[in-house]
């Protein structure tokens, strides 16, 4: 397996020298976290933070697969880990093998998982992913606070308030959904749309949350604890009084957490740098035909909304802003 090191595995591995100074409570929960290089998301800045934020309230060890999507279509990655965490962004893939034995994971092996934000709209143009977690959606409203309604009483939603707005994310419109929502939102069409959810594969439980655009969500110290909430919750280890078992109860330090980062070789997180790049690109090539919609006085509402559409099937794809904006260095 090829390894790639970036501004994030430096900092795995500078964590693992200040292991000594940890007191190690017991066996860890062990999980891996599947996650893309980042166009619209740092998923650079994401990864870390979360799982710093999920070692608040649980003793858990990570690792972390980067884009290794012949590893996601061929191997059985989930085998020795107590859960996946998505946090994936792919919009455009259909590869149908890949799905099946991503879905195969949690299906037939098992494996209990946590799915992040644009998870959900991955492989959205098929309909073979979103039964795995039991949401459809393929759109989203603009950035916006997102209050949020708890819809049952839940261990999952334990130390999170029922007055909790969001402060800044991305609503996912829902199109079907057949799993027990826990939250949801308003959205701009009057209509509620679950935005936390749980799902199960037979008796295999998986929890779902289209929450998770922005920096400010992935460190809202809310989310990270409804985030470890479901990672004790899919995994068993959340007790009658909501809390883990003594053994996973967090040791208090947060420093050793990371073991193993992978992805192909030359891959890496975009993380802030590129990202810029990225939306630099993006503003050349959409600009010129954004503008001749706007000044177009034949086309305005939903003419000059239909028209911007149409311009956006010029712009760069995802793999061509990743292949050009991915740092050097």
């Amino acid at each position: 397996m090829r390894h790639a090191l970036s501004t994030l595995t430096m900092l795995f591995f500078s964590t693992v020298i200040l292991a000594g100074k940890q007191a190690i409570a017991g066996e860890p929960l062990k999980a891996l976290i599947l996650t893309s290089p980042g166009v619209y998301h740092n998923y650079e800045y994401q990864t870390h933070a979360l799982a710093q934020g999920i070692v608040k309230h649980a003793h858990v060890k990570f690792d972390v697969s980067l884009a290794e999507l012949g590893r996601w279509k061929t191997a059985d990655y989930s085998e020795g880990y107590d859960v996946l965490i998505y946090n994936i962004c792919m919009a455009d893939n259909t590869d149908a093998a890949l799905i099946a034995n991503m879905r195969r994971q949690t299906e037939q092996l098992g494996v209990p998982a946590l799915f992040i934000h644009c998870t959900m709209h991955s492989f959205r143009e098929t309909q073979w992913w979103w039964p795995l977690f039991g949401l459809k959606t393929n759109a989203h409203e603009s950035m916006r606070p997102l209050p949020q309604d708890q819809e049952q009483v839940h261990p999952i939603l334990s130390g999170i308030p029922a007055q909790w707005t969001v402060g800044d994310d991305e609503l996912y419109l829902n199109l079907k959904f057949d799993a027990e929502p826990l939250l949801s939102s308003v959205g701009e069409d009057g209509e509620s749309h679950v935005t936390a959810w749980l799902a199960y594969q037979g008796n295999v439980p998986v929890f779902g949350t289209t929450l998770g655009h922005s920096n400010e969500t992935i460190k809202d110290p809310l989310f990270q604890r409804l985030i470890a909430n479901a990672l004790l919750f899919v995994t068993g280890s959340l007790s009658a009084a909501d809390k883990p078992p003594t053994n996973l109860e967090p040791d208090g330090q947060g420093l050793d957490i990371f073991d193993k980062f992978s992805a192909p070789q030359k891959t890496k997180f975009l993380g802030a740098e590129g990202q810029e790049c990225a939306f630099r690109r993006l503003a050349v090539a959409a600009a010129p035909c954004f503008l001749g919609c706007i000044f177009n006085p034949v086309e305005w509402g939903d003419d000059t909304r239909a028209c911007k559409k149409a311009c956006e099937t010029g712009l760069p794809t995802p793999d061509e802003l990743i292949a050009d904006c991915t740092p050097r260095t």
